[in-house]
């Protein structure tokens, strides 16, 4: 709720007031119409018993729930549409004189959907009514190109997909969209709809985005809860000029109705009704409880308003409690290795283990192994930073601390929702929605790079991660005439998110006697002490981030003839938060793991630690380690579903994006001009110039840094002749759609759907985040050296950081990320065609092919990186001499999309729901980068080489070849009203109301790269910008063992690791290896029974993989790494995991 004043303030901030009145203005004028409608559409034609078009029949639609109601008029050809129709249950009827009257008892309205009733009068009176019985249910879609998928709120209540999220401590429906066909998920829960990954997708709340700025990403949490929601609807494919992304993912909150309704429930997981991993042979602890209850219904003052028919509320709470412990099982130095308090340690059993023959002084002293001199330092970072000992023999120095360290989860989230109809032409609905959710995160001890969120030793304890989302929407409806409407919508999302330990790092680092560049550290941030073979002790990155997005939209919707016009505008304002950039650093890395000179002296990295003297060390300092950015982004468009014929209509629009590039309002953001020519700071002539907003901005430049890029050149962006923002604002985002729906036959049994369409991508707050704080902050790196006599080390725990002069600093910094001034949005093409037919008796056929092409896709490269070449890399060859790495984010990446999927399903009938798909995917990108694990997010990865950078290009990873898709639902057919046992006698307390549910996958595995990172075969610096790269694939080799199994899944001859010197990187190309297939059969079955007339308790077991098959995860891809080809555990998405069991309980009135 504390959001509440600054959104408030944000709305009358004279730029939103103006663009509230210019979004009005354009309504009124209906010039233009908003993105993000959630209404659905009826129409239909009137038709006599001989199929002549019957015009000026009235036609009035009523709603069951709240009993608001429609007209409308069929024209001259017997056409009739009703627009901006809320989701929910109605009645349809149609009269005309001089015939009976057609009535429609249920008609249920999807978000977005539009609707054909193809009514037949009969002759004769008016008073005589013509009653069709069965529900009006759409088993195909008619009147629109795209292709969508709907999900509703019993739906996901009933289905079992929620157990694994819940089992995470997440009560967000956004993995139950996976049961949708055409959307797959990778190893980190990151969604692709149709091959469009998480930054191309349009995701929104009743209409408002609930995306995030910094990444462009869903905010996975800022969903509704379970109960709340009406219907999730996935777009998949050729979106109207409506949508932004290329699949949009709407989701739409419960209302209320006429009659008051709600309920209770209980969901509960338990360690004791699941099966164990059968790879880690252990059974995590779980003991989970998610509760929670809805009321709605009219809301009313008694003897001072009666709400009953207009006003209506719906509020929902749901808290979930996760008690769970996360085992930590890492290695730490024995008692012995230690020492002994007296300054020596014994570390002869430890190195004889290792192989090691013998230690030695810097000097080539021999060291006696039983009698190790202590440096006090690393004694004292032993004994803060390093817990004892807790398992195994005392002389056992792997995996030999073990514990389960508590890590709770817990959340309390609450909806509520007002609808309000003002008159028959006016109504308006108001919904907001709160989430607090507080994890609790064990440390993770295995980080062995400089960055891992929640890196940390057990001794600093825990890290609080609190999450706080909220959003808020709210609607207005004018219909000006039965053919002319407007809909305007306002709202926001906001997502607080932090990470912080609750220790002191001043008083940490005086306990240790450690010295950094930097003391006024504000976070806690632990030592990162890294010797080879144990564990990590820090890392981590505490910091605190908001975002937030405020939008207005507009759509007035007019129906002239056989045209459907829509025209609209979206703005939105954009903020985002973050501090302690390079945080993670600023109390410095140790290192130890025998890469230098001295390291190799002594012999082992263990004993380096002990005499204190690292292989190298780094550490941050920062001027400015704040991040605000502000910015605006807008959207115009116009649709026309034109009905050229009764069979024909096409879908035309055209919509216009303008996305200027995110303000760094204290102007700490730097980029870089890698097309800069002229003079440095010593009067030479450079390449490549850093550009900063003004002078203020320049005022808080890092010393450090400007020495170290010298001569490089610091500009401002009026010296660079750049805007502000230090990038152009691309202006050519045109997005043109076109489709076609055509009925072959006239009727609604069979359609021919296709379409085409080019869709955005807009980076938001990327381009912000790429150059925060760069010039503002300094990272620098020490390694190891011997002094003048050639011997003795020149770095120490004493002096991890000595003082460089600037002629040392020269030539070492690093710039992350740069971006491009001439930045292009990515854009998709994607098209498709489909055939549909309706079955008869509820079920439906679909065959569908969607394809896409995306171009402008962002992906990172080294500026600094030189062509591949047989010569041993040279850092005097870069283009850049001043700088080690540039990271830069490229438009050079491209993805080739295309599939085919059969879908048959049956929508309504009795008993049996179902719908079943098979989809063939073929998915190629390079956008991904060198070795993909997962799809590729906003900025891209990196590549293997800028030149050329098609050699990434290849399978994706995670969108699979192979998928088929079921889900069902279906009531047993035993008890009353049913076929067997129909009666009301006491057995149908026992065998009646039983409902089954299930999802079924069945699916190939993912695509793999191998790779390896103890070669540069190509010699451009690789393994310094990625880390790793591409490994050898052996022709003719088959890739895959013999007998597969956990220990191997590879044939490790199949394999190699390029040769030293070869001038080209390996051959293995991205995604050449395919990953363990999985087979999930999950189900439900529930049972209801009758307490008083309206009250139902509802008991219900749940059961993910409830055949517990073992499905693996990807097996270890490092060619290099001893564990390669492995199988490191079990799959866990999409209910992939050990059989996990859920009950509920519920009571529904």
């Amino acid at each position: 709720m504390h959001l509440f004043r600054p959104v408030l303030l944000t709305f009358f901030s004279s730029r939103m007031l103006r663009a509230s009145l210019l979004i009005l203005f354009i309504a009124l004028m209906a010039t233009f119409s908003q993105a993000q409608s959630t209404f659905g559409t009826i129409l239909g034609t009137v038709k006599d018993s001989t199929g002549a078009v019957v015009p000026g029949a009235m036609i009035l639609l009523t709603n069951k729930g709240t009993t608001s109601t429609r007209t409308a008029t069929s024209d001259s050809g017997g056409e009739f549409t009703l627009s901006n129709i809320d989701i929910g249950t109605y009645s349809l009827s149609i009269s005309a004189p001089g015939f009976e009257k057609y009535s429609l008892p249920e008609i249920a309205i999807n978000a977005r959907e539009s609707r054909r009733i193809e009514a037949a009068l009969k002759l004769g009176s008016e008073t005589q009514t013509v009653t069709v019985e069965e529900t009006a249910q759409n088993v195909i879609t008619t009147e629109v190109s795209n292709l969508a998928e709907t999900k509703l709120g019993t739906e996901l209540v009933s289905l079992p997909v929620a157990i694994y999220s819940r089992s995470t401590g997440s009560t967000s429906p956004i993995s139950t969209l996976t049961t949708e066909a055409g959307v797959q998920t990778d190893a980190g829960g990151n969604l692709s709809v149709m091959g469009a990954t998480p930054a191309l997708l349009s995701l929104t709340i009743d209409g408002i985005s609930s995306v995030g700025v910094e990444y462009s990403g869903p905010i996975n949490e800022m969903f509704p809860s379970f109960n709340s929601i009406e219907e999730i609807r996935v777009s998949e494919s050729n979106n109207n000029a409506e949508f932004s992304g290329v699949a949009d993912i709407t989701t739409v909150s419960k209302a209320g109705t006429g009659a008051f309704h709600g309920g209770l429930f209980e969901n509960h997981q338990n360690t004791v009704f699941n099966a164990g991993d059968s790879i880690q042979g252990s059974k995590p602890k779980i003991i989970m409880n998610d509760f929670g209850g809805t009321l709605g219904g009219p809301l009313g003052i008694p003897h001072l308003y009666n709400g009953r028919d207009r006003t209506f509320f719906f509020a929902s709470y749901e808290g979930l409690r996760l008690p769970r412990e996360t085992p930590i099982n890492t290695s730490v130095p024995t008692l012995a290795m230690r020492g002994d308090g007296s300054g020596y340690a014994d570390l002869t059993d430890y190195l004889s283990k290792q192989g090691v023959a013998a230690i030695y002084a810097p000097d080539g002293t021999p060291i006696d192994a039983s009698h190790v001199p202590v440096d006090p330092t690393a004694a004292k970072m032993l004994q803060y930073l390093m817990p004892l000992p807790n398992f195994g023999p005392a002389d056992s120095y792997s995996q030999n601390y073990r514990t389960n360290f508590p890590s709770p989860i817990s959340t309390n989230q609450g909806d509520v929702r007002l609808d309000h109809r003002i008159t028959q032409k006016q109504s308006v609905f108001a919904r907001f929605s709160y989430k607090n959710r507080q994890v609790i995160s064990a440390p993770d001890t295995s980080c062995t790079f400089n960055f891992c969120q929640s890196a940390g030793s057990p001794l600093q304890g825990s890290y609080s991660i609190p999450e706080i989302d909220e959003g808020m929407t709210f609607a207005h409806n004018y219909i000006f005439t039965p053919t002319l409407l407007n809909e305007f919508r306002g709202g926001f999302n906001a997502q607080h998110t932090s990470t912080t330990q609750n220790y002191s790092t001043s008083q940490l680092l005086q306990q240790t006697d450690l010295s950094v560049p930097q003391t006024n550290l504000a976070w806690s941030e632990a030592p990162q002490l890294l010797i080879n073979g144990f564990m990590a002790t820090g890392g981590g990155n505490p910091t605190r981030q908001r975002s937030q997005t405020v939008e207005l939209l507009d759509n007035v919707t007019w129906n002239k003839g056989h045209h459907n016009f829509k025209f609209g505008g979206d703005f939105k304002r954009l903020t985002d938060h973050d501090d302690n950039v390079f945080g993670n650093l600023s109390s410095g890395w140790y290192v130890f793991d025998g890469s230098s000179d001295t390291g190799a002296t002594i012999g082992d990295p263990y004993a380096s630690f002990l005499a204190g003297y690292p292989d190298y060390t780094e550490a941050s300092t920062i001027n400015k380690p704040t991040m605000d950015g502000l910015g605006y982004s807008y959207a115009i468009y116009g649709q026309d579903d034109w009905k050229i014929t009764p069979r024909l209509t096409l879908n035309l629009g055209l919509r216009y994006e303008l996305h200027p590039p995110l303000k760094e309002t204290n102007y700490n953001t730097a980029f870089f001009l890698p097309d800069y020519n002229g003079p440095g700071t010593d009067g030479s002539t450079v390449h490549g110039a850093v550009v900063v907003p003004n002078a203020k901005a320049e005022s808080f430049e890092s010393t450090d840094f400007m020495n170290a890029i010298s001569p490089t050149p610091t500009l401002t962006a009026q010296q660079a002749r750049l805007p502000e923002t230090l990038r152009y604002t691309y202006k050519n985002d045109y997005g043109p759609r076109i489709g076609f729906a055509w009925r072959p036959y006239g009727n609604d049994k069979m359609v021919v759907r296709g379409g085409w369409g080019r869709f955005i991508e807009s980076p938001l707050g990327f381009s912000l985040v790429s150059g925060w704080a760069v010039h503002a902050s300094y990272v620098g790196v020490y390694s190891q050296s011997v002094g003048d006599d050639g011997v003795t080390p020149q770095l120490s725990l004493a002096n991890p950081f000595p003082a460089l002069d600037a002629a040392s600093l020269a030539g070492t910094a690093g710039f992350y990320y740069a971006f491009p001034i001439h930045y292009k949005d990515p854009s998709v093409q994607q098209w498709n065609m489909t055939v549909e037919q309706d079955l008869g008796k509820g079920y439906g056929l679909r065959f569908s092919y969607v394809g896409s092409h995306g171009s402008n896709l962002e992906t990172f490269v080294d500026l600094n990186q030189v062509p591949a070449s047989t010569t041993p890399y040279d850092p005097a060859t870069v283009p850049y001499t001043s700088w080690s790495v540039i990271q830069s984010v490229e438009n050079l990446a491209e993805s080739n999309y295309g599939s085919g999927t059969v879908e048959v399903s049956r929508r309504s009938g009795k008993n049996l729901t179902f719908d079943a798909s098979y989809t063939f995917t073929r998915d190629l990108s390079d956008a991904a980068g060198a070795t993909p694990s997962g799809f590729a997010g906003s900025g891209g990865n990196f590549v293997t080489d800028r030149f050329h950078p098609g050699l990434d290009y290849g399978n994706v990873s995670y969108d699979r070849k192979n998928r088929f898709l079921v889900t069902y639902l279906y009531d047993l057919p035993f008890g009353k009203g049913q076929r067997f046992f129909p009666g009301n006698g006491p057995i149908n307390t026992i065998i009646g109301d039983w409902h089954l549910g299930g999802v079924t996958v069945l699916q190939s595995g993912a695509f793999l790269t191998p790779y390896q990172s103890s070669s540069d075969p190509a010699n451009t610096n690789i393994l310094t910008t990625v880390g790793q790269t591409h490994a050898d694939i052996h022709s003719g080799v088959t890739l895959y063992a013999t007998n597969r199994t956990t220990t191997q899944w590879l044939n490790p001859a199949a394999f190699g690791i390029p040769a030293a010197n070869q001038g080209s990187f390996g051959n293995a190309r991205v995604g050449s290896v395919v990953g363990p297939g999985t087979a999930v059969f999950s189900m439900s079955m529930r049972k209801d029974i009758a307490l008083y007339e309206h009250v139902k308790f509802e008991f219900s077991a749940e059961a993910a993989n409830v055949f517990n098959h073992r499905n693996y995860l990807p097996p270890n891809m490092q060619v290099d790494a001893g564990n390669f080809g492995q199988i490191p555990g079990l799959e866990s998405a999409e209910g992939a995991g050990p059989r996990s069991l859920e009950l509920a309980g519920r009571i529904n009135f």
